[in-house]
């Protein structure tokens, strides 16, 4: 592992553990370099806010989980493995899901989820019949509705199994939702 790569874990490690400790809007950058034996300007070397910090720490954890055995046919095997990774790593993640603004962790996880639902409906051999407009709102509706249950859940405190909730996403999106993009027009 490269110095900058063990740099970049050691400020991760430290802001998880200061997570346990308090509110991710009470972390500065200082109490990150601090804990870690760093200065301010090695973090911002390395990051450009708390922000890019945090979602690096979740690309780095789940990029492997979001496209490791992407299929069509089982797209929810995805959203469920990552689930239950944040599920076991709850008291980071519920933090993370609790911020908001511009560069928060929910808007990163938005737009990857985007791009994952996007790179689906593109597998579909009969997507070139379908209308754009209808197919930028697919992705932007189900992408919406996918982090939308995602935040909710963590609010609750992730106690439910992810899992039923994703089959009954699974159902209206496979049996509805896929078949109304491709589907002759009628009032969109």
């Amino acid at each position: 592992m490269t110095d900058s790569n063990l740099t970049k874990q050691a400020l991760a490690k430290s802001l998880k553990e200061l997570m346990h400790e308090k509110p991710f809007e009470k972390i500065t950058i200082s109490d990150i370099a601090g804990r870690c034996g760093l200065n301010r300007l090695t973090f911002y070397y390395h990051f450009k806010d708390k922000f890019d910090l945090m979602n690096w720490i979740y690309y780095t954890e789940t990029a492997q989980i979001m496209t490791q055995n992407l299929s069509l046919d089982d797209w929810t095997a995805t959203i469920r493995a990552l689930c239950y990774y944040m599920q076991d790593n709850k008291s980071f993640y519920i933090k993370a899901l609790s911020t908001t603004g511009q560069n928060s962790f929910p808007e990163y996880l938005l737009q990857y989820i985007r791009d994952i639902t996007g790179a689906l409906v593109k597998k579909r051999k009969d997507i070139d019949k379908a209308n754009k407009k209808r197919v930028d709102f697919f992705i932007e509706f189900c992408s919406l509705a996918l982090i939308g249950l995602i935040v909710r859940w963590a609010q609750n405190g992730m106690e439910d199994d992810p899992g039923e909730n994703i089959e009954m996403i699974k159902a209206i999106i496979d049996g509805t939702i896929m078949h109304e993009l491709i589907e002759p027009e009628t009032s969109i």
